[in-house]
């Protein structure tokens, strides 16, 4: 049977890491203290933070998850939103990126179609995240310490105040999104990863409070710490690792941290059994979240290198501060056409899986798993999360590269694809069926929410930037270059 639960474990022996779970008090670090030692390591972070309303899986591509909003025009609150939504993207060109942040009117809403993510917006330089707080956007800027706060007055974007994090040693806060979030009127957390630390401001007075040194992400010999992504889960911040090989392959082990918004305090936990969780999850209405492996993992599994893992899910149960030991899917046997990632959100209860289709295909060893991910061979498959429903293609959706993600609107779930070249995104309504495109934006979408609403469900996922080398000064999302054999990246 091919369905989500079936192709779970039932049971499966305790991680022997287990014993390093624990409840933290983190250490508190005031700005000022700990200026000096930041500066000693080097200014600026890994390019690797920001904001963004679009999520999923692929080759790392982009995220899913959080707990749905409302339906309709109203939002989770019981409040309806406003009329207004905003629209946050980012624009390549051979010389660099921008971002744009515009309003969109209930009109264009309501007609769908193409919208133009320049018209009348604000540009940003070198690119752009955003987080939406009630009558508020927040922009975090790719090229400077610094985010800035919008309000939305009479129909029009009025800069207020901004914040800098220079204090914390950062020098920019681009480009992995989602480590904006705002959790009430006075409390917001800014995820570094370059220095293991989170962030607390006060979106309000636009002030930083203080910085939060986070532990328990350290590698065992043999490992090096690949990254760290962040999201919510309603009303706790988590972040989870990911881990390489001395290959550089992601291997099925990730460390986890839940970070109570109310205390700050955090709980961590290790689980050997799936790896590669850089942007796959989803969460269903029962408050159970899970997180999947990505398609360069799939590809890379597939294409036989050593230290390479089956493509899998695992599972956290609502208000549980580790991972489910009695819970882990094999994906390739959930659509049994080939290397398979995901889940990423869908509608509802229902998640997507995005498969690479090797019965018109077969994966090639003379290509790289970022290349294998850049054909337009891949497949989404809908599978209901927790049921013993089967796994199936939807027909809908065009076979597509291997980039996609999914995103909520009005708390409608949405399937968003990249175009080829990254100047456009589509979104697909999984609400209705048969499923269809219901928008087309310019540029690559990092938000697109509504205003005075309970925020959208948002996740991690790596926003597109320039990238320089073999593939120019292309958008590339979500892909990150090393000086080693591209051969052997699996490209989160």
């Amino acid at each position: 049977m091919t369905n989500f639960e079936a192709h779970a474990s039932s049971a499966r022996p305790a991680s022997p890491t287990k014993s390093s779970r624990r409840a933290v008090r983190p250490m508190r670090l005031a700005a000022l203290s700990i200026l000096s030692m930041l500066l000693a390591f080097g200014c600026g972070n890994d390019g690797e933070s920001g904001s963004s309303g679009t999520n999923g899986n692929g080759s790392g591509a982009t995220n899913g998850g959080g707990a749905t909003n409302g339906t309709g025009a109203t939002g989770g609150n019981g409040v309806a939103p406003m009329e207004d939504a905003v629209l946050c993207s980012i624009i390549g060109s051979p010389t660099g990126a921008t971002g744009f942040i515009r309003l969109v009117s209930n009109a264009e809403i309501q007609a769908g179609g193409e919208i133009d993510s320049t018209e009348g917006a604000i540009e940003i330089g070198g690119g752009v995240a955003c987080a939406v707080w009630k009558n508020a956007v927040f922009a975090a800027n790719f090229e400077s310490p610094t985010m800035t706060r919008y309000d939305v007055i009479e129909g029009e974007l009025v800069e207020g105040d901004s914040v800098s994090f220079m204090q914390f040693g950062l020098s920019s806060l681009g480009s992995l999104a989602d480590q904006i979030q705002v959790f009430s009127d006075t409390k917001a957390y800014f995820f570094d990863p370059s220095f293991r630390q989170i962030i607390v401001w006060n979106p309000t007075t636009m002030t930083t409070i203080e910085a939060i040194p986070l532990s328990g992400f350290e590698a065992p010999e043999g490992l090096l710490l690949s990254r760290i992504r962040a999201g919510r889960v309603g009303d706790r911040l988590l972040l989870w690792a990911n881990y390489v090989n001395e290959q550089e392959f992601n291997v099925s082990r990730s460390v986890f941290a839940f970070v109570d918004s109310e205390t700050d305090e955090f709980t961590t936990d290790v689980t050997e059994a799936c790896g590669g969780f850089l942007s796959a999850s989803v969460t269903t209405s029962n408050g159970d979240t899970y997180f999947g492996s990505t398609g360069g993992d799939a590809i890379n599994r597939a294409l036989g290198f050593e230290g390479t893992f089956a493509p899998c899910a695992v599972r956290v149960r609502a208000g549980a501060s580790e991972v489910d030991d009695t819970f882990v899917a094999d994906l390739n046997q959930l659509t049994g056409v080939g290397p398979t990632a995901g889940p990423m959100a869908g509608s509802g209860d229902n998640g997507f899986l995005l498969a690479y289709d090797e019965t018109a295909m077969p994966v090639d060893p003379l290509r790289t798993s970022f290349e294998h991910t850049a054909l337009e061979n891949w497949r989404i498959y809908e599978v209901e999360l927790g049921s013993s429903a089967p796994a199936r293609l939807v027909e809908e959706i065009p076979v597509a590269q291997g980039i996609g993600g999914a995103a909520t609107f009005d708390g409608r779930g949405f399937l968003t694809r990249f175009t080829r070249d990254f100047s456009g995104t589509d979104y697909f309504d999984l609400s209705r069926r048969p499923i269809e495109l219901t928008y087309t934006f310019s540029g690559a979408v990092s938000l697109f929410a509504r205003l005075d609403s309970e925020p959208e469900p948002r996740m991690a996922q790596r926003l597109p930037t320039p990238v320089e080398g073999r593939y120019g000064a292309s958008l590339m999302p979500f892909f990150r270059f090393t000086n080693r054999s591209t051969q052997s990246r699996s490209y989160p």
